[in-house]
């Protein structure tokens, strides 16, 4: 179909929406659940905190499959531009909240969003060539983390104007919703971003092509799917006939362990991504370092910009040394990361915070933690390689979806009670029980890592038929 420029850089702004609208409430979200009454000790803010996160994941999962369908019907354009303009809507009601309720409906609102991300991909394939997709996917992943770069600190910037800026923000507005100007930022972004998008995104669906098909079975499925149209490079919506695979047929053993192997990846990823903010937001004493809203919208936004660089070298490394290697050596740096945060809190009860060691040791532990990204891209590419057929990708990445897709909905609540739980029984190993959960933790999904298996189908049928093992199982 092709593309502008135009077209592809309101693409990329549409992408990075999301992050930068709702990761702008990290820094202070903590900080706000104080202040509007719904915790009053700062060790149990962690709880309900880690609600407010897991609230929006929950929504975000419940509305793919619905806005995929939509997308098939009315076209991916309203979809994404709604979805847009939906998540500017809820990011001014959360920074209008005066009640833990309001909190939440808000965070329930931005998730509908969720399948708006699936859209943009699947735009993307459709007006752009195989050469060109990969790059442009690419950009996509970059524009998403520049989103959290600008969001975080802006959030941790611009919380609680009328004391930063007593001068500019003097209204008794701003002393009644101290957080609404960061979300106001946010949801400015998103609705110019919605409103672009409607003057410059053409849609990319293609009239329905009928299939002939045998007469179905009678448990034949009737549902619509995105399948590759192998003529032109492109996503069609047609209706599923048996050369679409069931679950249970592509569901071999390396597939299957990849999947659980990813589950344990993505918990242990929102585990500490989650918890960061809630530890660096709990004094000192409590086991945490004891930074304001701003240093931590600071310190999420320079690990954000890491993880853009690291990503840069990443093909480089893969082609060398193996998507599997690059995804085993990415989740094995969760364990030296893991240790590093109890040893900032221990640096910092000694007076160190602020100096050359501490910094030192916070610069390895963002470097550490970018590369953990990795993993994400390596994910994609090993289970791709796995479909044995064109008609079994999009059955497998569905698949590869949901083991991502759940555990965001379920560990930030985890991770945030589970450190929550840890700092108030400080007795139980100096109160590091969450530190040494999650270096366990890690630990297994390292060592399950080892055991999976680089299968590589030729289903492009650029080789041969037949399966191929990079990496046999250990």
């Amino acid at each position: 179909m092709g593309y502008t420029r135009t077209q592809l850089w309101t693409l990329l702004g549409l992408q990075a929406v999301i992050s930068f609208s709702f990761q702008s409430i990290f820094p202070f979200v903590n900080q706000m659940l104080l202040e509007i009454g719904v915790v009053n000790d700062p060790k149990d803010v962690g709880y309900w905190s880690g609600l407010v996160e897991s609230t929006y994941a929950v929504s975000q999962l419940i509305a793919v499959f619905p806005a995929t369908r939509i997308a098939d019907t009315y076209g991916r354009k309203p979809v994404i531009v709604w979805s847009a303009a939906i998540v500017g809507i809820s990011m001014i009601s959360f920074g209008t909240s005066t009640s833990y309720a309001q909190m939440i409906v808000s965070r329930i609102l931005g998730g509908v969003e969720g399948g708006s991300h699936t859209c943009i991909r699947v735009m993307v394939s459709e007006m752009s060539s195989k050469s060109e997709e990969s790059h442009i996917l690419t950009l996509l992943g970059v524009a998403f983390r520049m989103g959290k770069v600008l969001g975080q600190p802006i959030g941790g910037a611009l919380a609680h104007p009328e004391r930063r800026f007593p001068e500019l923000f003097v209204s008794a507005f701003w002393r009644k919703y101290p957080y609404a100007l960061p979300c106001f930022v946010g949801a400015t972004y998103a609705l110019v971003c919605a409103f672009v998008g409607q003057l410059v995104l053409k849609e990319t669906l293609q009239p329905k092509r009928k299939v002939d098909a045998p007469t179905p079975s009678p448990d034949a499925d009737e549902t619509t799917l995105l399948l590759p149209n192998e003529s032109s490079g492109s996503s069609t919506p047609v209706k599923n006939t048996d050369s679409s695979p069931s679950i249970s047929s592509v569901l071999t053993w390396p597939l299957a362990s990849l999947l659980g192997s990813v589950v344990g990846m993505v918990l242990i990823n929102y585990f500490i991504s989650a918890t960061y903010p809630l530890f660096a937001f709990t004094p000192i004493e409590f086991g945490g370092l004891g930074l304001s809203e701003a240093q931590i919208g600071l310190h999420m936004a320079t690990r954000s910009l890491l993880i853009i660089i690291t990503m840069l070298p990443f093909s480089k490394f893969s082609d060398r040394f193996g998507r599997l290697n690059v995804y085993r050596f990415s989740v094995f740096t969760w364990i030296p990361s893991i240790f590093l945060f109890p040893l900032l809190n221990r640096i910092a009860r000694a007076g160190g915070e602020g100096g050359i060691l501490w910094y030192a040791v916070l610069s390895v532990l963002f470097i550490l933690w970018s590369v953990t990204g990795w993993a994400w891209i390596s994910v994609f590419l090993i289970s791709s390689n796995l479909s044995p057929s064109p008609e079994a990708v999009a059955t497998i990445q569905g698949m590869v979806s949901v083991a991502l897709f759940t555990p965001q909905a379920v560990a930030p609540a985890l991770g945030t009670s589970a450190f929550a739980l840890s700092i108030k029984y400080s007795d139980i190993l100096g109160g590091n029980l969450f530190w040494v959960g999650m270096f366990a933790f890690g630990a297994l999904v390292f060592l399950h890592s080892l055991t999976l298996s680089d299968i590589s189908y030729d289903w492009r049928g650029e080789e041969t038929n037949e399966a191929r093992v990079e990496d046999p199982a250990i």
